[in-house]
């Protein structure tokens, strides 16, 4: 038996006692070590979600060592970062690559139990399959609770093709807005913006990550990032604040040929929209979405945050356990610090 937090409905998590998953056949049972609190995760909590079947274990953000195998790849003992995303590997958006809209896609945490728990079950070969990526000795488990987060900022500014000498307008400076922020950097990026209206994360983006930082509710935000752009715009706007709607407004920060990411998903009261089809007419600006983030992703993210590419020290700035797992729930969902993440007893 294992303890796990159980979601039985919205509004209602309970620790509990219940069995550990029998290892798949071609696959592997992880004994968790960390697993990042999402903000998706808090909001599934509160308010459930399409995709959910009760009970169910959520955390898809998971690090941890092999208890058991069943497939020649990995042995017991192995630290490894699990990437949430299932797939077929057969179906035509797989064959293309985007496994993250695979037609058969499964999440752990989502479709299937997660990582808010002692040990969570990962198939590896089948109808439809996970990813496992190898810790090397320098990244912590803490740490490769970040490989998704910063997997999907990568999947995001790949689709925006953020590129060397851009000026990048980041909307929202919590714990995703901030990685957005060093991936831009990462491609190239000239100079770094980031919008955003609570004082406190305002100021973390001030200190270190961000050119500039502005409160979009303070002023009129066309001039302000023209003045700072010398009139010439924005070349790469991401969304990664799910109270923001897209509107013209945005679409006037940008220069031609500028691109849009929506990477959040819209609160519903933000998400309908009307747009001037002229003005991506003529100046050739792009929209583009982002969901999730493909295996390959995955993987890439651990060899950045192996190589030190992010200062992800700042980021962490709450750690709980299994028995008061609501505490870092509520860290995440009143957005008092950045990233909250569960370490699980041995």
């Amino acid at each position: 038996m294992m303890q796990a937090a159980v979601l039985l409905k919205p509004g209602k998590l309970e620790i509990r006692e219940t069995p550990v998953p029998p290892c798949p056949q071609g696959g592997v049972i992880v004994k968790v070590k960390a697993c990042g609190i999402c903000g998706s995760d808090a909001k599934m909590i509160q308010s459930g979600h399409r995709a959910l079947v009760y009970p169910r274990i959520l955390g898809h953000e998971i690090a941890g060592v092999v208890a058991e195998s069943r497939i020649k790849n990995f042995r017991e003992g192995d630290r490894v970062q699990v990437a949430p995303g299932l797939r077929c590997g057969k179906c035509f958006q797989c064959r293309k690559g985007m496994d993250n809209q695979c037609e058969n896609r499964g999440i752990l945490g989502f479709t299937f139990d997660g990582g808010f728990a002692q040990y969570v079950a990962v198939p590896l070969e089948g109808p439809i399959v996970g990813a496992l990526n190898i810790l090397p000795e320098n990244v912590g488990y803490a740490d490769a609770t970040l490989v998704e987060p910063i997997a999907c900022s990568i999947n995001a500014q790949e689709k925006a093709a953020s590129a060397e000498g851009d000026t990048v307008l980041i909307i929202g400076a919590g714990p995703l807005g901030l990685i957005h922020c060093f991936v831009a950097r990462l491609r190239g990026a000239e100079k770094v913006i980031i919008g955003e209206i609570r004082k406190d994360r305002r100021k973390t983006a001030g200190n270190s990550w961000a050119d500039m930082v502005l409160d979009p509710e303070k002023g009129d935000l066309l001039e302000m990032i023209m003045n700072e752009t010398n009139g010439r715009g924005i070349d790469v706007i991401i969304i990664a604040c799910s109270q923001v709607g897209i509107n013209d407004g945005f679409l006037k920060l940008l220069t031609p040929g500028g691109r849009l990411s929506l990477f959040s998903g819209i609160a519903s009261r933000s998400c309908d929209c009307r747009l001037d089809s002229n003005l991506v007419h003529y100046n050739e600006i792009v929209i583009t979405g982002a969901y999730g983030c493909t295996a390959s992703q995955n993987a890439r993210a651990v060899q950045l945050i192996s190589a030190g590419k992010f200062p992800l020290g700042e980021l962490i700035t709450h750690r709980c356990s299994l028995m008061n797992i609501e505490e870092g729930i509520e860290h995440t969902s009143s957005r008092k610090g950045l990233k909250s993440i569960l370490e699980v007893e041995k």
